[in-house]
């Protein structure tokens, strides 16, 4: 009888390429000789600590699962276990710890059941489980028909994992596609370069063959990286080295060693002479971001590379020849910090020859949808997410009035906290809408972010504020009180009338 009912049971498993209509079919023969109400597959995935289900049959449905279920570390060390029989009996379920707790969640009436093992190379796949919805159904018998069926169940499963895997890739690869199709409309990877960028485009045209110093200017997270590896991308120097140096990170006592790098015995610790980030984008790009965050010593040694072409290295004598571009860049009001002598007025004038004016987001939101798009790709890859979250109309609607002062770079965060909230989507952005920062519109159609909310329960008198304020104002413009840029045109008042507040209030 065992050979007849083997022979059977694999011919029933073998019957089709379909994991679901083999099972239907093998569970259609095998509830003929146990007293099963269904039959479940899953997996354990020890790298993401659960139990996948693949497919479930019973006298209703045959279907595929993706279903998973988290478990604790114990449950883990229970399966990873190399003693574990083949097959067990387990007539009342809750006396199973793992299977107790797992097994419910796909079937809450499932009562007792046969765990068969699913084995390849020695690795635990996972278990084929025949259940009943009333306890104490199995015997040994049971048991003993059901276990030669153990190869034959694992090669098939394994097949199926593969099949699916497969898909994977092919929708991957599908999303890669669609993804690169949408790059050859953002030309240089620049997305809005035909929008809001297409000014800083045009300029990024102009300067980018000639070896002429660039200065961008532009609020943080604005995207000025970006705009510096198109310059470059598009430079005859592309095939070379592009070196990028975050000015504001380096601490002031290693700036030298930093960037121009040092010989070998310089100081204590340096075994080997090192090259500096000068030296490393030789032929090449450098890109000095934060730029205002140098201190005035360095500044100065900065100025002697650009006059000079050459570096000498930290306890050397000799002068190393560079053929280098620089492009700067800075969030911060140059000119401003000329005029209070934190910034070198010499240094200024050798950066800004070619400057750019990033524009914020907000000032480029027909871009946004554009941008939306193209992060939830980066994310969806990141996360590895088998399709793209969708994001609704009117959530978009919230994102394209949003203020957005943390520029693009608030932008990721926000669609990556909205993905690992809800990664299978539809993405929303309520939290944007409720925030409770008040906005001024200038009459330039800036927006500014006004929040009273960091001010402190202390308050000053309002004469002092004004002071303070004005005197803000005046750094800002560096010192201009007239004219267009100046601090009376920034404020929206007369300019006789400020220079009389200032009077009053000493400022002048």
């Amino acid at each position: 009888m065992k050979e007849q009912f083997y022979y059977q049971a694999t011919h029933c498993l073998c019957s089709s390429l379909s994991l679901e209509v083999a099972l239907q079919s093998y569970y259609e023969f095998v509830k003929q000789y146990l007293p099963i109400d269904g039959i479940f597959l899953n997996i354990y995935r020890p790298e993401h600590g659960d139990i996948q289900f693949l497919s479930h049959v019973n006298e209703q449905q045959a279907v595929a699962l993706d279903r998973q279920v988290k478990i604790s570390p114990e449950m883990e060390a229970v399966l990873q276990e190399t003693d574990r029989p083949v097959i067990r009996i387990i007539n009342d379920i809750s006396l199973d710890k793992v299977t107790g707790f797992v097994a419910p969640q796909l079937i809450p009436e499932i009562a007792s059941v046969v765990l068969l093992r699913m084995v390849s190379s020695d690795t635990h796949l996972g278990v084929v489980g025949f259940y009943s919805k009333k306890k104490a159904q199995f015997k040994p018998l049971h048991a003993d028909l059901i276990e030669p069926h153990k190869d034959t169940l694992s090669l098939i499963t394994a097949f199926n994992l593969r099949g699916r895997n497969l898909l994977r890739a092919n929708q991957a690869l599908s999303l890669e596609n669609d993804s690169l199709k949408r790059a050859m409309f953002c030309p240089d990877g620049v997305v809005g370069a035909e929008g809001g960028l297409k000014k800083v485009m045009v300029q990024v045209d102009a300067i980018a063959a000639l070896n002429t110093s660039v200065l961008m200017q532009g609020e943080t997270g604005c995207g000025k990286e970006v705009i510096a590896n198109a310059i470059h991308a598009k430079s005859n120097r592309a095939g070379k080295p592009f070196i990028k140096v975050n000015c504001g990170a380096i601490p002031e006592t290693l700036i030298d060693s930093e960037l121009f790098g040092y010989e070998k015995g310089a100081f204590t610790g340096a075994e080997t002479r090192k090259a500096g980030y000068f030296e490393q984008a030789n032929g090449g790009t450098i890109f000095l971001d934060e730029i205002g965050e140098l201190p005035l010593s360095a500044q100065v040694r900065l100025l002697r590379v650009l006059q000079n072409s050459s570096i000498t290295r930290v306890g050397g004598y000799e002068n190393v020849d560079l053929d280098i571009r620089v492009i700067a860049a800075t969030h911060r009001n140059l000119q401003a910090m000329v005029h209070e002598k934190t910034f070198r007025e010499d240094l200024w004038y050798r950066l800004a020859v070619f400057p750019i004016d990033i524009p914020a987001l907000r000032q480029r939101r027909s871009d946004i949808p554009l941008l939306v798009q193209h992060f939830i790709e980066m994310l969806a890859a990141k996360f590895n997410l088998e399709k793209l979250p969708r994001v609704m109309p009117e959530q978009l609607s919230i994102l394209n009035n949003y203020s957005w002062p943390g520029n693009v770079r608030e932008l990721i965060n926000v669609l990556e906290r909205a993905i690992i909230q809800k990664p299978r989507g539809p993405l929303t952005f309520d939290l944007l809408q409720a925030q409770s920062d008040e906005e001024v519109t200038t009459k330039a159609g800036q927006t500014i972010i006004v929040d009273p909310s960091h001010a402190s329960d202390k308050l000053v008198p309002l004469e002092t504020m004004i002071s303070k304020y004005i005197s803000h104002a005046m750094r800002i413009t560096g010192g201009k009180l007239y004219g267009p840029g100046g601090a009376a045109e920034l404020l929206d008042i007369n300019p006789n009338t400020l220079k009389s507040k200032m009077k009053k209030l000493g400022l002048c």
